[in-house]
């Protein structure tokens, strides 16, 4: 059975909602106040029945400048448009604005209803007929059927149901996968015995009774309680179809028009969205960079502050990049349509479509913003998987595929080749980068630690642990898994070398004057005479006023295995240490330390010292008052 959204569309009192109840026998002015005054003030909703097994639901918006932005709530998600022009009044300015909205939010095919036949003479419809031919030539409703119609006397309402069903013989163009489920939220109530019920267009993917959800943009989990599509109840509500859905563990004022029910991951919440954005050729006033503007995406009306990027003003049917800089978190996915209107007065300006749902804040006037932005609205999803991964922003592959736009599969088989081409490379737990990006972030370390080599040319490497802190501060990475795993990448392409505790350039090596050769000897002397009556470091460090250079050349002596670093405040010499490590194992169990002390005939300072260092290293064990030498290091 194929499920079809069509949605009305025209001025005020032009007779949409007439119309709708002449096709499905529904009135959707449900509102006394609708009632009262003859407009349509809120969306309202019909289904069709017909003998064709479509189910057939129809979106009524209301045509007043008033309420745009309820009709704006509704239109979006539909499949195809029933435009409605009065035949004693043609094209008015809802007409016009309607018709602007309809081609920004990228709506393809139609039928023009003419109403109110009933209201005029032969020959004024006939005029009329050709002025509205002629209106939407070079547009999606050219060539479209145009149907003159009376809901009043049901004059051609057979006809146009009949234009109505040939359309529904179309190929349906939305994905029903359930992690791609969608729902913008156009309305909330309670009903006695089941608690809170919303409605909306499902636009994407699939969902059944049972299934755990997300009310975006909060981010609040709910249980699908039940499920009624176009008045009966279901299991199951696809894509296309006008759904009510039950949501247990939520009340009424915890949701509302303008959020999205969503599987996780089918809708990225953002603040900000990088947009490609058309001025309607009716605008008469410049859209400047700073505007602050009304925006509409699915059911949501939201305030965002337009920042043009590559000009200061955008005129009348002129298009541009721009970033939306929103005052609340929004529910959206890439490819998503929008409208926009003016803060103040609130006339519809233009429209555009998302290519970004998770961008950084961009400048100003960039060519590399600007040729970004080009493969994000026009490359192929290759091409975008590579720009996304070679961004500031480190993906794991569940969220890619949520600010891509596509579901995981397909993001999996783009993944395969790219992986295996070395286009993009997989990091630590998922995390993916772009081969760019990889180069990018090697030069990276090589700049901080030949930086670091120039300032510190005695040591023989940049301490591994500050690196780290360096390179997480400078990417802005809060995964330490990920930072050591950039960090290892580099390491395991040879553009650094992995020295322990620290780490250098690759083939770095500390070059050592004649004067701090000398030294060196010097002070590995003082090691070898002190023996087991061990050195302090002070007392070595008391030979230069620069502490850096004994570090380094202590440091140098323990790589040429010349002296052993005992603790934080003893070196000794290799033969003191082996000496030492001997008359452990000379007494094998359970000695003392008193026992040590006399083996080794030293004080009992330096026996303690020695033993301590063993434990640490696991040339001894300690039990109490006993120790054990275990194996030597």
């Amino acid at each position: 059975m194929k499920n079809i959204i069509i949605g009305t569309a025209g001025h005020v009192d032009h007779g949409k909602t007439q119309l709708t109840k002449a096709l499905s026998g529904i009135d959707t002015d449900r509102l006394a106040e609708e009632q009262k005054r003859g407009i349509t003030i809120e969306l309202g909703f019909a289904h069709i029945p017909n003998d064709e097994g479509y189910n057939i639901g129809v979106i009524d918006v209301p045509g007043h400048e008033k309420f745009i932005k309820n009709m704006l709530a509704g239109i979006g998600g539909i499949d195809f448009v029933i435009f409605v022009v009065a035949a004693d009044e043609g094209i008015m300015p809802q007409t016009r604005e309607h018709f602007e909205i309809l081609k920004a939010l990228g709506i393809e095919d139609g039928i023009v209803a003419v109403t109110k036949t009933d209201m005029v003479d032969d020959e004024w419809l006939e005029m009329l007929l050709e002025e509205v031919e002629d209106y939407f030539k070079g547009s999606f409703l050219e060539g479209k059927p145009i149907v003159p119609v009376s809901a009043r006397t049901g004059d051609n309402i057979d006809v146009l149901k009949a234009e109505i069903l040939k359309k529904c013989d179309r190929e349906n163009k939305r994905t029903e996968e359930k992690e791609l489920f969608r729902l913008p939220v156009d309305r909330v109530f309670t009903m006695s015995g089941f608690g809170t019920v919303v409605t909306g267009t499902l636009i994407d993917g699939k969902c059944q009774v049972g299934d755990e959800i997300l009310i975006c943009p909060e981010g609040m989990k709910a249980k699908i309680r039940g499920i009624q599509t176009y008045g009966k109840d279901t299991d199951v509500a696809i894509a296309g179809q006008r759904t009510a859905i039950n949501l247990s563990g939520v009340k009424k004022e915890d949701i509302g028009r303008g959020d999205v029910l969503s599987m996780p991951g089918a809708a990225t919440v953002t603040s900000m969205i990088d947009v490609v954005l058309s001025a309607f050729d009716s605008c008469d006033k410049l859209i400047l960079n700073n505007s602050r503007v009304h925006v509409y995406t699915g059911s949501k009306e939201s305030l965002a502050k337009v920042i043009l990027l590559d000009r200061d003003a955008l005129a009348g049917g002129e298009t541009c990049y721009a970033q939306l800089r929103l005052e609340e978190p929004i529910a959206v996915r890439r490819g998503d349509r929008f409208i926009v209107r003016f803060y103040s007065p609130m006339i519809t300006i233009a429209g555009g479509r998302i290519i970004d749902a998770a961008p950084d804040k961009h400048k100003r006037n960039r060519e590399d913003v600007l040729s970004s932005l080009e493969v994000l609205e026009n490359g192929t999803i290759e091409e975008v998987v590579r720009q996304k991964t070679g961004g500031r922003h480190f993906y794991k592959e569940a969220e890619l595929a949520s600010d891509v736009g596509i579901i995981r599969c397909t993001l999996d088989e783009i993944l395969a080749a790219e992986l295996e081409r070395g286009d993009i490379i997989r990091l630590a737990e998922g995390s993916l980068i772009s081969r760019d990006k990889a180069s990018a972030l090697g030069r990276g370390v090589t700049e901080l630690l030949e930086a670091y080599h120039e300032s510190n040319p005695l040591a023989d490497g940049m301490p591994k642990q500050e690196l780290l802190s360096r390179l997480r501060e400078r990417w802005h990475i809060e995964d330490d898994k990920l930072v050591a795993a950039l960090l290892q990448d580099a390491i395991d392409k040879g553009a650094a070398a992995d020295n322990g505790k620290s780490v250098s350039l690759a083939g770095h090596s500390v070059s050592f004057s004649d004067e701090q050769l000398a030294l060196m000897e010097r002070i590995a002397g003082m090691y070898e005479k002190a023996d087991i009556e061990l050195l302090k470091n002070d007392d070595v460090y008391a030979l230069s006023s620069d502490r850096n250079e004994i570090a380094a050349l202590l440091s140098e002596l323990v790589s040429q295995e010349r002296i052993v670093k005992v603790d934080a405040s003893y070196y000794a010499s290799k033969a003191a240490w082996d000496t030492a490590v001997d008359a452990a194992f000379s007494l094998g169990a359970n000695f003392s330390l008193a026992d040590y002390r006399d083996k080794l005939d030293t004080s009992r300072k330096y026996a303690s010292i020695f033993l301590t260092a063993f434990d640490r290293a696991g040339i001894t064990m300690f039990a109490g008052e006993a120790r054990t030498a275990v194996a030597r290091r």
